[in-house]
């Protein structure tokens, strides 16, 4: 059914993959910056070898700048209030004792 209002064609967006780039490539970057210790952890968790010692080195200069800078105080904000999270205990709730040990 046509449209009662006269609209003009707007032109259609051919470049559907340079947008998803660009949005991929801004994500990455913000992790990047916010998020430096998870890099640093994942790069501590590959098999030894020269050139992941150097990745190690490059990685904890880089968390150390991003700290310094104030870049990853959220993430490390949001970090500290899950690992509460995840010491939380019920009030019958012996530690060390998990949801899976509990009856029921």
């Amino acid at each position: 059914m046509p449209s009662p209002i006269d609209l003009h064609e707007a032109p259609l967006e051919a470049d559907g993959l340079g947008w998803t780039f660009g949005v991929i490539l801004i994500a990455s970057l913000f992790l990047l910056c916010a998020n430096a210790v998870s890099l640093r952890d994942w790069i501590d968790d590959l098999p030894p070898s020269p050139v992941q010692a150097q990745a190690a080195e490059l990685a904890d200069q880089w968390v150390a700048l991003s700290e310094g800078l104030g870049i990853g105080l959220p993430r490390k904000m949001l970090h500290a209030q899950w690992k509460r999270a995840e010491e939380a205990r019920f009030q019958n709730q012996k530690d060390g004792e998990g949801a899976e040990d509990s009856p029921g």
